[in-house]
């Protein structure tokens, strides 16, 4: 228990859907008070994945996942076939759950919102990072594209790797138009990022 209530950003990963169903699960985002969201990676085995993304705030782990086991049966009614559940926190909270035992390495997420500009030179400066593009194929906004890092080792190690990606971005002129930085304490699937994201 913590001492203090904090959010929580549960992601449910489903299988793709026909286009006749895909209002289906829009409604049930609504209805459940989520977001919904269809992640389109730059590469990798798994290109398009749709989830729902929903916040809550508490002080109990336990509660979360309760919460997202709920969700997930909701799911499994409406006939949607879940292919990962993933829970991240903010990451100036990683230090009151580090010692959360899990089965899979945690590790730290940044997530920066870009303009869609020099495309090549862009990619050169993923690749020299390590980090890599998507975008949400939901929102018709072809003139951004989202960066992500990702990195298992130490706080300030993500830390210092943002700051580096951060000044080369600004050096070529890409505005960050919306950044987030998050600590994610349970993942049952990261095989889906699997030629995208280094694992």
């Amino acid at each position: 228990m913590l001492e203090t209530e904090i959010p929580f950003e549960i992601h449910i990963t489903i299988e793709n859907l026909s286009s006749n169903r895909q209002q289906d699960f829009l409604d049930f985002c609504v209805t459940n008070e989520a977001k919904p969201l269809l992640i389109e990676l730059s590469k990798g085995d798994f290109i398009h994945q749709l989830m729902l993304s929903k916040v809550v705030y508490s002080n109990s782990l336990d509660h979360i996942l309760a919460v997202s086991t709920e969700i997930a049966k909701a799911m499994n009614r409406q006939n949607f076939l879940i292919k990962r559940l993933k829970i991240e926190i903010p990451s100036n909270y990683s230090d009151l759950l580090k010692e959360y035992s899990s089965s899979f390495d945690k590790y730290f997420e940044w997530h920066g919102k870009v303009n869609y500009t020099q495309p090549d030179k862009l990619l050169d400066i993923c690749k020299k990072h390590k980090v890599h593009l998507s975008l949400n194929s939901l929102r018709n906004e072809t003139n951004t594209r989202f960066i992500t890092l990702r990195e298992f080792g130490t706080k300030l190690k993500f830390e210092n790797r943002i700051l580096s990606l951060l000044n080369d971005l600004q050096t070529g002129n890409w505005e960050v138009l919306k950044q987030q930085s998050e600590y994610c304490i349970y993942d049952n699937n990261n095989f889906l990022d699997h030629g995208w994201l280094p694992q």
